[in-house]
């Protein structure tokens, strides 16, 4: 998967899950609510996971100081 592929995946994922706190936030009943906050619990993890696979060592910090010397 590419670069882009990976925000616009990421990117739907997370809209997904802003849908599932508004799914959860207007719900009668409980099956509503607790899907609602289950799927944005999923796809806050499915993120993080992402980002961790994006830097499988913790990243460096001069790697990210590197980048931005005056």
């Amino acid at each position: 998967m590419d670069g882009v592929s990976k925000w616009i995946l990421n990117g739907l994922v997370g809209l997904l899950g802003l849908i599932g706190l508004f799914v959860a936030s207007g719900s009668e009943g409980a099956v509503a609510y607790y899907g609602g906050l289950g799927f944005f619990g999923f796809s806050v993890l499915f993120i993080m996971l992402q980002i961790k696979r994006a830097y499988p060592h913790g990243g460096n910090l001069a790697d990210l100081e590197e980048g931005h010397r005056h």
